[in-house]
């Protein structure tokens, strides 16, 4: 069994994905990284991962990848006191590039690899202004068709994670949720949908505190 293996395994037959991470078999650096790199609401990033695996309402092998690497890049970025800026600018890009390079050397294959890297890549997307056609359709490009149930999944588990966070979901995540579906069900052909290069996905840095 490859690494890629048993981390998913791990994490699925385990009580909750985080009860592997207690005990991990395989040595993962970043995630150890994280132990000490502080978010705006005290909690560390490690912390904060392990809430998300365990909140996720899908938990198959790209969410649970893409919630595990969604804010590695913290580690690799020199925090911003004012709290009113995200605390680690550009954390999704860096995160991105440890999932290229860490999966790649777990084993994974390049179908994991490219979905697991457009979720982490675009998990900052900023919804709360994206209701028009044009950013919709970007945004399904650069997800996915079949990768828009996965992003939701950790968009929603990062969003959980947070206290006070239940009206940001209800007034920003599900109304964009709706508004990607309409947009999927007035598609005649969605074959069409894909960015030709997955890796320029335009990232946006969410307005406000979440995800911080």
């Amino acid at each position: 069994m490859n690494q890629i293996d048993k981390v998913i395994q791990g994490m699925q037959e385990a009580n909750l994905p985080s009860s592997y991470w207690s005990d991990p078999v395989i040595e993962f650096p970043e995630l150890d990284a994280v132990h000490t790199v502080i978010q705006h609401n005290g909690q560390s990033v490690w912390e904060h991962t392990m809430c998300v695996i365990d909140l996720l309402n899908i938990k198959n092998p790209i969410t649970l990848l893409s919630g595990l690497f969604h804010d590695l890049g913290k580690g690799c970025i020199a925090p911003v006191d004012d709290s009113s800026f995200s605390r680690f600018p550009g954390h999704a890009n860096e995160s991105a590039n440890i999932v290229r390079t860490r999966l790649s050397e777990w084993g994974a294959t390049s179908y994991v690899v490219d979905r697991v890297f457009r979720l982490v890549s675009t998990h900052m997307f900023d919804i709360s202004d994206a209701m028009r056609e044009k950013t919709i359709r970007k945004f399904v490009a650069d997800v996915g068709v079949d990768n828009l149930d996965n992003w939701f999944a950790v968009r929603v588990a990062d969003s959980r994670s947070y206290s006070s966070q239940r009206k940001y979901r209800n007034h920003f995540i599900e109304p964009f949720r709706r508004a990607v579906t309409s947009y999927i069900n007035q598609q005649p052909s969605l074959g069409q949908l894909e960015l030709e290069n997955p890796r320029d996905t335009g990232v946006i840095q969410i307005k406000g505190g979440e995800g911080n």
